[in-house]
This record gives C-alpha cells, sequence and structure tokens, in this order.
C-alpha cells in the first residue's frame, strides 16, 4: 500500500508518538479500492443502482488521479483558493465523460445543465459545496461536483500542504474538513483509529472510545443493526447528540471507508429517529 506522511510528524504537541498522525495513501490505489467495494456492496442492495453509479465516479477519479511527487514542500492547502483557481474543472469534464450513457434521468438532465454553465458559475457552485451551502446546489450535481474538487484538493494536499496544528481534531488538520467515518486499523496500525476526510481523503488519528465531535468520553455508546461485533457500528454520544461511524478492518479487512459507510444508510436513519445529529457527511450522501 502506497502512501505518503504529511510534512509534521503531528498535529499534537506529543513528540512521543510512534505512529503518523496524519496518513495520506495513493489516491490512484484508494479510488480504485473504492470503486472495487461499491460494486462488491451493491450485490443484493437496495441501493444497487447508485452504489454502482458511486463505483463509476470513483473509477473515473482513480484515473485522473496523478501520484504524489517525490519531493513535497511546506505550502499550506488553501481551499477556498484552490476551489478559485478552477483546476478541478478538468477533472469535472473527465469524470462527467466517464460517466457516458445509462444515468438517472435527474442527473443526465442536471449534467446536460451543468455543460452550458460557463465556468465562472461552476466554480461558484464549487465555493457553495466548500462553504457547506448544500441547499445552493442542485443535489444531483452535487456529489459529481464534489468529486472533482475533491480529487484536485487531495492531490494538492499529497505535493505537500502542511498541518494546521491549531485546527481541532475533530475537523481535518490538512484541509478542515468534516469526516466521512471513523476508521479502526489493523497490520502496524492495529487498533489505531483514524478518521478519513470527506473533502482531501487525508486520514487523521484520533484515540478511541471518546467522541470524535465534542471529546466526550462519558457518554459514549456503539449502535449497529446487526451484533454488537458489527464491523460497522455508529458511535454516538449523549453529550452532544452527534454520531460517527466506526467501520472496523479487524473485523472486516475488505471494508473501504466512505462504500461502507454509504452502504449502511440504514443505520443513519435508525439514529435520527433517535434523536443523534451526524457530525460528519458522505461525499455520495452530501446534505440538501
Amino acid at each position: 500500500m502506497n502512501e505518503s506522511v504529511s510534512p509534521r510528524s503531528a498535529f499534537t504537541k506529543d513528540s512521543d508518538q510512534h505512529f503518523e498522525a496524519v496518513r495520506q495513501r495513493d489516491l490512484t490505489e484508494l479510488y480504485a479500492q473504492r470503486a472495487q467495494r461499491l460494486q462488491k456492496l451493491a450485490q443484493d442492495h437496495e441501493l444497487a443502482d447508485y452504489l454502482l453509479l458511486a463505483a463509476r465516479v470513483a473509477q473515473a477519479q482513480a484515473q485522473c488521479a496523478e501520484p504524489a511527487p517525490a519531493q513535497r514542500t511546506d505550502q499550506v492547502l488553501d481551499v477556498a483558493q484552490t476551489v478559485q483557481a478552477g483546476q478541478w474543472l478538468q477533472h469535472l469534464t473527465a469524470i462527467i465523460k466517464a460517466l457516458g450513457a445509462n444515468l438517472p434521468a435527474e442527473l443526465n438532465e442536471a449534467l446536460i445543465q451543468l455543460q452550458v454553465l460557463a465556468d465562472a458559475e461552476k466554480i461558484e457552485l464549487g465555493q457553495y459545496l466548500v462553504q457547506a451551502q448544500f441547499d445552493q446546489v442542485p443535489s444531483a450535481l452535487a456529489p459529481i461536483l464534489w468529486a472533482a474538487l475533491s480529487l484536485e484538493l487531495a492531490m494538492v494536499a499529497r505535493r505537500g500542504a502542511a498541518v494546521k496544528p491549531e485546527q481541532e481534531v475533530k475537523c481535518c488538520p490538512v484541509c478542515g474538513g468534516l469526516p466521512v467515518a471513523s476508521l479502526i486499523h489493523t497490520g502496524g496500525r492495529q487498533g489505531l483509529r483514524y478518521l478519513h476526510c470527506s473533502l482531501c481523503e487525508s486520514e487523521w488519528h484520533m484515540v478511541r472510545a471518546k467522541c470524535s465531535n465534542c471529546g466526550d468520553a462519558k457518554a459514549v455508546d456503539y449502535i449497529s443493526l446487526d451484533t454488537e461485533e458489527a464491523a460497522i457500528r455508529a458511535e454516538s454520544c449523549n453529550h452532544c447528540h452527534g454520531y460517527l461511524k466506526v467501520i472496523s478492518l479487524e473485523r472486516d479487512p475488505e471494508a473501504e471507508t466512505v462504500a461502507d459507510d454509504l452502504a449502511t444508510l440504514l443505520l443513519d436513519l435508525a439514529l435520527a429517529e433517535e434523536g443523534y445529529g451526524r457530525t460528519g457527511l458522505n461525499p455520495f450522501a452530501l446534505p440538501e
């Protein structure tokens, strides 16, 4: 597995850590794994068509992704500036082309309308997304725009965007994005928890058994639709009433953060009915 480490080994002041505070996997490998996992999860799934569409988007991202350079700079990632620069629009064109035909009618119509927009208008939609103004972007287009934006930001991050030590650990220390879910690792990182960024595809470490949103360790509970040993559970907090899923590679080595989170939306519905609010987001299930 190819990956790079942030120019600074940690965003905390703890110098005794023996693991990376921030991880950044090779993007081609990451997107290819995501596409493969989405295809597998789509089998006999009630959301099969959408999971397969998401897999096509991930495949297009894998084709567009560039490897991280051998030499990294210490440049801090400026999300707004990167979006405004518009380099991500070439990824948008490539992703739309890769999707081809046989698209849902709503998405196909939205893409036709998108292609006639001026670049400045597309960039404005991108700015709305990174500012979390999701209601300003057509829901059918949001995941496609996000995929192009995320790809560009992830590549810029891997060129050397330095960690921002002032960032709260509940948000990505590289770009400030919200997490998709927590991932419990195996192998050399056995048992360590990393949060996966929904925007730049970085991962950052957080200790287990505490709320990833407010930090409370006394009011945390784990909920699943299966058994207590389920690979995917919701870590809910009775202090802030938020939740984020925890995905265990120890229990399912094939799990992939975005894919497995998307395939378990029924768990999100169950948590919402119990009055908990999601503290992260999935690139393929953005708020409206």
